[in-house]
């Protein structure tokens, strides 16, 4: 039988989580218990137990992620539609084309770049996008902007795929751009030329996917549980050679303020603008650093974490 609210307030109070009254039931009922405590009990994974020892703890957990996605979500949002802007612009004038077929064609073609294993590789990455793109295409009924030219039997011009597709699909599309359009694009955005910008890209592409997912869909983003796989070392010596901030490795979501913040400024997001992320997360970081016991918090939050944003606030005002 499922544990009715009652009962699983008392299964909280066995394990030494101290909980009662109608306040904290109701707020236990509106977090979830499995959402919210089962999801804030334990930081990164199930074996890294926080010390938690009252519900109002949990609720704090709660909270200070909640904000945290507050925080990001109109900033990733952004992000992701200047990246597809930036892609688009220089597809379509190296396609001389805005149908895909045509893209397909002359633009997604990195696999002719390569030999042997990596050809078949590369070839079968493409052919994966070719089939995301058709799904795209023929699972998007009615009357929206896909239907309207697959219906009448028209060319589908790659903005309108651009407008439906997914940050993970549109990784992939970046993946399968020949490298002289890559270079168009981190060039536009004025990335390092010496450290693989173009590969960097797209290690930065995915990782803004799993984080924007994350975020989206109401996961918990506080202890970056939401990384589907390492980030690349080299994304780490890219920031340090940009920012000037190290010991980046994307173990704790201060080092993806540092990645927002760095690409907002390549896309000439006003330093006002990044001033006000920065200071964003600092507050909240101070709300919960007074209101949560110090060996929760600091399992969550890194000692080097104000050293960074002092750094990135330099970086900031000095780009």
């Amino acid at each position: 039988m499922p544990k009715t609210l009652n009962s699983l307030m008392k299964h909280l109070r066995d394990g030494g989580i101290a909980i009662g009254g109608s306040t904290q039931k109701r707020r236990l009922k509106n977090i979830g218990y499995y959402h919210g405590y089962k999801g804030y009990r334990f930081a990164g994974n199930a074996s890294n137990r926080l010390p938690l020892t009252n519900f109002s703890q949990v609720a704090d957990l709660y909270d200070f992620d909640t904000q945290l996605k507050a925080l990001f979500y109109p900033r990733i949002m952004s992000i992701e539609t200047a990246l597809k802007n930036y892609t688009l612009e220089a597809v379509l004038r190296d396609a001389s084309s805005a149908t895909f077929e045509d893209i397909w064609r002359r633009s997604l073609t990195d696999y002719r770049s390569y030999t042997g294993r990596t050809y078949r590789k590369a070839w079968e990455t493409r052919q994966r996008l070719r089939s995301e793109i058709d799904g795209i295409i023929y699972g998007h009924r009615g009357r929206d902007v896909i239907g309207h030219f697959r219906d009448a039997d028209k060319d589908i011009p790659i903005w309108a795929i651009f407008e439906v597709m997914t940050l993970g699909n549109f990784g992939s599309f970046y993946d399968c751009l020949d490298r002289r359009v890559k270079t168009v694009i981190v060039r536009d955005l004025g990335m390092p030329t010496n450290l693989d910008s173009e590969l960097r890209l797209k290690e930065i592409v995915f990782a803004l996917k799993d984080f924007r997912n994350a975020i989206a869909h109401n996961g918990i983003v506080l202890d970056v549980r939401f990384q589907s796989g390492s980030i690349n070392t080299g994304v780490a010596q890219l920031l340090k050679q940009e920012t000037g901030i190290g010991k980046i490795d994307f173990t704790d979501i201060t080092d993806y303020v540092i990645l927002l913040v760095y690409l907002m400024r390549r896309m000439e997001f006003t330093k006002t603008e990044c001033k006000q992320l920065i200071a964003g997360y600092e507050m909240i970081l101070e709300r919960y650093r007074n209101e949560l016991p110090i060996n929760i918090f600091s399992k969550l939050i890194k000692t080097s974490t104000r050293g960074k944003l002092t750094a990135l606030r330099q970086f900031v005002s000095n780009g």
